[in-house]
């Protein structure tokens, strides 16, 4: 678990994969995953280690958001350096100088930086998310002055695999980011999720086709639910699940694994992530009643 304005290269390097865990601005935490990939149906919000190619081939290392690869605001790259997180996206306006420090901590002048190609080094769905940065970008536009030369340049930089995913517009236009539609950026650093999610612990039985076991929450949710458990189910199929609510209710719910993590020594976080398809209304009325604390 580590402040996400913190994360340095040899953390990406020991965890390729990140998710967010609590906090707001300057406390936003983030904990390692034990996963070797990601895809669009995951229920939590993923960061990836990803590599940065600038135009006279130095490398560098960071993270992006690769499960949205729509344009820049949705992959929200950034690249880490031991003096400062570097980033390509903000929400407003933003000073030449703080730009010009920016490319200082990559040993690069303004002119230098641009076009960058970035490779998520964690598949999404099967396909590696790459792209190439022209310039800055706000809500408004790319900044002018940061637009380097030509992404020819890079075109041929790494060669890429059958499935790859390519960055599919530089700006995104009408489509929501999900990143930005669960959290709100301020300094680089995400700030504020707005599907209410709350640490509980109940009993949780479970059933996948015959398959049968039993956990705990860890965090729920309106839309799916945490659940630890030491042999989660498989990723995909249809599960049922009994939850015990305070009191002795019980409530019968019906979803979908859309990631799965077992116990082992090395696992930071075991158990499953569930995306609910099916609920009844005493659901959400529980769920009120909690996110209200009463």
């Amino acid at each position: 678990m580590k402040r996400l304005d913190s994360l340095t290269v040899e953390d990406l390097t020991a965890a390729p994969v990140w998710r967010y865990e609590t906090g707001s601005g300057a406390e936003t935490v983030v904990v390692a995953e034990a996963r070797d990939s990601l895809s669009r149906s995951d229920e939590e919000i993923f960061l990836a280690a990803t590599e940065f190619l600038l135009p006279d081939s130095s490398r560098f290392f960071g993270f992006c958001f690769p499960a949205d690869d729509a344009g820049l605001e949705y992959l929200q790259p950034v690249i880490v350096t031991p003096a400062s997180h570097v980033r390509f996206w903000f929400e407003g306006a933003v000073a030449p100088e703080f730009l010009s420090s920016q490319w200082n901590a990559l040993g690069k002048r303004d002119e230098e930086v641009f076009p960058v190609r970035l490779r998520s080094l964690v598949p999404v769905d099967g396909g590696v998310v790459t792209a190439v940065i022209s310039g800055v970008e706000t809500p408004a536009g790319v900044l002018p002055a940061q637009v380097g030369g030509s992404a020819e340049g890079v075109s041929g930089a790494w060669s890429e695999t059958p499935g790859s995913v390519r960055l599919r517009s530089p700006l995104s236009g009408g489509r929501e980011s999900r990143a930005r539609r669960l959290f709100a950026t301020h300094a680089g650093l995400l700030r504020k999720r707005t599907a209410p999610r709350r640490q509980v612990e109940m009993t949780v039985d479970f059933d996948q086709e015959g398959a049968q076991g039993t956990g705990v929450t860890g965090d729920i949710s309106g839309s799916g639910l945490f659940v630890r458990a030491s042999r989660p189910p498989s990723v995909g199929p249809a599960l049922n699940l009994t939850l015990s609510l305070p009191g002795g209710r019980k409530l019968h719910l019906k979803g979908r694994v859309v990631r799965s993590a077992a116990a082992t020594a090395q696992a930071r976080s075991f158990g499953f992530g569930l995306r609910l398809t099916d609920k009844p209304e005493e659901y959400d009325d529980f769920l009120a009643r909690l996110f209200e604390g009463r």
